[in-house]
């Protein structure tokens, strides 16, 4: 039992002696490969970060788009508001959908019997752009029908704009 007790205490301290760290060379080897992955992936991740922040923008523009077109519908069961009307409030108005305490608010001066006719735009979780054009589309001799042609929605210096039912981040 004692030799065997003192084998081990001799690959013991052969190990201990023969133990050692990491040397200098290797580690700045190990540094440059980590520096290159990451001179690597880091350019990916932000393109990867802006296309999802252009994306949420989009569902934000689409999200105005069906607010207002729900409120404008809205409009038209009240006190015989016809798309012709709603569409000269929208070229009279500038900032009916800017992120302020004006927002959601859309007043109708112009029925037929004279009184102002009110409908609230509701807003969205998010919601921190600004519509800045809508253009509404009257079918010629029909004037109850309506259809959003173009709008602008901009958020965080970049812009939606949708067109003939295309929209295209800008």
């Amino acid at each position: 039992m004692g030799k065997r007790k003192d084998r081990i205490m001799k690959l013991l301290q052969n190990l201990k002696k023969d133990k050692k760290g990491f040397t200098l060379v290797e580690m700045i080897v190990v540094i440059v490969i980590i520096g290159i992955l990451l001179a690597i992936l880091v350019p990916g991740m932000f393109k990867y970060i802006d296309k999802a922040k252009d994306k949420q923008i989009e569902v934000n523009a689409r999200t105005a788009y069906l607010n207002i077109s729900t409120a404008i519908a809205e409009l038209y069961g009240k006190n015989g508001v016809t798309a012709e009307m709603v569409n000269n409030q929208f070229k009279n108005e500038t900032d009916t959908f800017s992120n302020d305490t004006k927002k959601g608010r859309m007043t109708l001066s112009a029925t037929p019997d004279g009184t102002a006719v009110t409908v609230d735009i509701e807003a969205f979780p998010n919601d921190v752009g600004v519509v800045s054009k809508v253009v509404l589309s009257i079918p010629e001799g029909d004037n109850s029908k309506f259809e959003i042609s173009e709008m602008i929605y901009t958020e965080e210096n970049k812009s939606v704009e949708m067109k003939n039912g295309v929209w295209n981040v800008k």
